[in-house]
């Protein structure tokens, strides 16, 4: 009795709530970012279902999930078979392609290639009345989406759940304006563009034309989504706006102290770090012994890890070129390089100082202070790991968000936004990465950014869960989004106000030009007569 009177005292004892979670299986870091939040709010008593639809057989998700309480509900479409039997893509194009990040290429592009990607097992979901049957008897309070993949919003309006939506990136712009965050025009820099305030005429110009593609891209996207549910469902459905608009937040893998500052409300909940255990980092245990022999080379190692979709072993030849140009020229640093393909012949163009591995324990090395910068493309997961770890990151982003992550922690100092087409120049990365090694700025500047973040204010994962509890309690609260956010952008920017009052002065100006013009030929005149 004195136990339970103890934890009702200290409020440890919850109501917890009955949750579905969408995980689309489609990406690792959005797969990964979902499987940590249903971890999260589990460990904070909450029962919690976390239904993973394949459209595609990843094969590296076992184990994400942590929380034994959590039921795991995979669901293998019809053509889950053809999935096995079909290649991880890992887009080698992206490497050298200059139409990669071309805005309008990918607003024509892009769309259609990856609803095509989604639509088949969409459509079984949405069709499946057993699966609706089988989820409507599990009563569930609420459902949390993923905005990548709009199918799940219409999953969750089939069973009459409430939704809640997540984005595992850091932003989305036309879903963060409709919870009421202006404009980010001007705050984020695009490819190509210096930050304000160096941003010049030509910088501005290049944002507004990005932004302007990235947005049809973005809209054509929800709206093919949205047109797609329509024609499985044969029937009218709400458009994809009023669906996600109906929820009080709008969760976002964006951190306030890492990202850029951007005017926003309080709808929008910023959870950038819950994926990170800042006491597993700091205590990661020994490393393996290869490891460790490789370490104690030399006083200086720097790790090169691309990722997973971009694979190392599918660079150009002339970008490992350049590579190699600056292993030969820093003798005196060791590099461990993420090379997933096993090939003698190129292993013997490497100096000694150069180490391939297929796979590399990520979170000890970057936890050793030994290993001065990691050489990284700049995904989400990645970018954050490496803030959180205090590490110096030379970044060169491939595709996608990559660029905006790399400028995101570039800005603090302590890493390097280096331009994916001047890895083939060996001799401008070797002066790179030697400054990097050497000038103990960069390390200073990303221990300083850790301790930012290991003391910021409010604690992610008690950010999102203070959040999500209030948004279950008041599901239709809307009073904290801006009204004028519903307005147009003439209304919103008062640009009619601005060009009436400007105008209206133009006006006023050439009267009073017109009345002096006409006093002073009267007074020309009338001198004229005296004389």
């Amino acid at each position: 009795m004195r136990i339970l009177f103890c934890l009702l005292i200290f409020g440890i004892i919850v109501h917890g709530k009955n949750i579905l979670i969408i995980n689309p299986i489609f990406g690792f870091s959005p797969v990964k970012f979902l499987s940590r939040l249903a971890d999260i709010i589990a460990d904070h008593g909450h029962n919690v279902t976390l239904f993973q639809p394949f459209h595609s057989a990843l094969k590296n998700i076992d184990g994400l999930v942590k929380n034994k309480n959590i039921e795991v509900f995979n669901y293998y479409p019809d053509h889950y078979e053809e999935l096995l039997k079909t290649e991880t893509e890992t887009f080698p194009i992206f490497w050298d392609s200059q139409l990669i990040n071309n805005p309008i290429l990918m607003a024509l592009i892009m769309p259609k290639l990856l609803v095509k990607e989604l639509e088949r097992t969409d459509r079984q979901i949405l069709s499946d009345k057993k699966l609706h049957e089988k989820l409507k008897a599990k009563k569930f309070d609420v459902a949390i989406a993923e905005t990548f993949e709009l199918s799940g919003f219409y999953l969750a309006h089939i069973l009459d759940l409430p939704c809640i939506p997540i984005i595992s990136a850091v932003r989305f712009t036309i879903f963060n304006e409709l919870f009421g965050q202006p404009s980010n025009l001007g705050y984020v820099p695009h490819v190509g563009s210096q930050m304000a305030p160096n941003a010049g005429f030509l910088d501005r110009l290049n944002n507004f034309y990005r932004k302007f593609f990235d947005r049809i891209a973005m809209e054509k996207m929800a709206q093919l989504q949205n047109d797609m549910v329509e024609e499985t469902m044969r029937r009218p459905v709400p458009n994809w706006k009023e669906l996600i608009k109906q929820s009080p937040i709008y969760i976002s893998n964006s951190n306030p102290y890492l990202d850029f500052a951007v005017p926003t409300t309080p709808t929008i909940v910023h959870v950038g770090g819950i994926t990170i255990n800042l006491k597993r980092m700091k205590n990661v245990g020994p490393l393996p012994e290869e490891y460790e022999k490789i370490l104690q080379e030399r006083e200086s190692t720097v790790l090169i890890s691309f990722g997973t979709v971009i694979r190392s072993f599918q660079m150009p030849d002339n970008f490992k070129a350049g590579l190699i140009k600056m292993f030969e020229s820093l003798p005196e640093v060791t590099f461990i390089w993420k090379y997933e393909k096993d090939e003698p012949d190129f292993q013997k163009r490497l100096p000694k100082n150069v180490h391939l591995k297929k796979w590399v324990p990520q979170p000890a090395l970057l936890a050793d202070y030994r290993v001065k910068v990691f050489v990284t493309h700049g995904g989400l997961g990645s970018t954050m790991e490496v803030a959180y770890s205090g590490k110096p990151a030379l970044m060169v982003p491939i595709f996608g968000d990559q660029p905006q992550n790399a400028m995101m922690l570039a800005r603090h100092g302590g890493a390097v936004s280096y331009d994916k087409f001047d890895l083939q120049d060996g001799e401008k990365l070797t002066r790179t990465m030697k400054e990097m090694v050497t000038n103990s700025k960069y390390q200073e500047k990303a221990q300083e950014l850790l301790e930012i973040l290991s003391n910021q204010p409010i604690d992610p994962k008690l950010n999102l869960m203070k959040h999500l509890e209030f948004a279950i309690q008041f599901p239709n609260l809307r009073s904290q989004v801006p009204e004028i956010s519903q307005v147009g952008i003439i209304t919103h920017y008062y640009l009619d106000v601005i060009a009436f009052i400007g105008l209206s002065i133009i006006f006023a100006l050439y009267l009073i030009s017109k009345i002096v013009r006409t006093l002073l030929i009267k007074l020309i005149i009338k001198k004229n007569k005296t004389d």
